[in-house]
């Protein structure tokens, strides 16, 4: 059965040729600048990965090709370093199938992705840039968040799961503060779910976040004392809009006081998708 994170998955599917597509190349380095994800992991391990290695982009272009990415050891090696992990989701280290899977689908290079790990993808992007972003603020966390990290128990994959749900409900509530979701948009997306096997609950949740009002409450309160959560809360709103009406950024101020984000770490993530 289909659960949220294939949710989440489909729903990213339908917008990379986009706008969401663009600022996801972006955060990836695609145009060999250096993208600001890859400096934030890069600062982490106290270096700079800068952007003679292509951009994390390019590191991740080289890794899904079967090569490495030179001084770096690829995205392997750098997150690798990072969380003094394995190379591969199976042996207990970070998400590489579902960056590998985004960046194919991105970048080039991959074939094509389940809707699983393009939203493992999302997750693994959303969890660099809380981790990355936190950290700049001083609030770095005591270890990566899930998504980033593979979750290694059933316990660990529910929560990944929890934690999907609550970043599909902000994509689905940023795009709402602008107006309200196209109903041929949302049928086409439930439409979707039945060609996945979704469960019913998923789709009855997922048709009743689409057609309802905006409403943060749910999300906020989840994301409560969780500030990798809010951060990716933040970061998963951002990418789902452009920012470019005075309502789009009333709601993102509103939400980020709501989620108890501190300037600082918001204007990093929102620096990131501006790169």
């Amino acid at each position: 059965m289909a659960g949220f994170t294939d949710v989440l998955g489909s729903l990213l599917e339908s917008q990379l040729s986009g706008k969401t597509g663009d600022k996801l190349k972006r955060v990836l380095g695609g145009s060999g600048s250096g993208g600001d994800l890859e400096q934030m992991l890069g600062r982490l391990m106290g270096g700079s990965q800068g952007g003679s290695a292509g951009g994390l982009g390019g590191m991740l272009g080289q890794l899904i090709g079967g090569g490495s990415s030179s001084g770096a050891g690829g995205l392997g090696g750098m997150l690798g370093q990072l969380m003094g992990g394995g190379r591969s989701s199976s042996s207990g280290g970070f998400n590489v199938g579902g960056l590998e899977a985004l960046a194919g689908q991105l970048l080039g290079g991959g074939g094509k992705a389940s809707s699983k790990d393009l939203g493992g993808g999302l997750m693994a992007v959303l969890g660099s840039l809380a981790m990355g972003a936190l950290s700049g603020g001083g609030q770095a966390p005591q270890r990566p968040p899930l998504g980033l990290r593979a979750p290694q128990t059933p316990e660990e994959e529910q929560e990944l799961e929890s934690a999907a749900q609550v970043i599909l409900v902000a994509m689905i509530n940023a795009a709402k503060a602008d107006g309200r979701i196209d109903p041929q948009e949302a049928e086409r997306i439930v439409g979707r779910l039945d060609e996945m096997g979704a469960d019913q609950e998923v789709r009855d949740f997922v048709y009743s976040e689409m057609a309802g009002p905006l409403d943060t409450r749910a999300m906020v309160e989840a994301a409560r004392g969780n500030p990798e959560l809010a951060a990716q809360v933040y970061a998963a709103s951002l990418l789902a809009v452009e920012v470019d009406t005075a309502a789009e950024n009333r709601y993102l101020e509103e939400l980020q006081r709501a989620l108890g984000l501190a300037p600082e770490v918001a204007d990093r993530i929102e620096r990131t998708f501006r790169a």
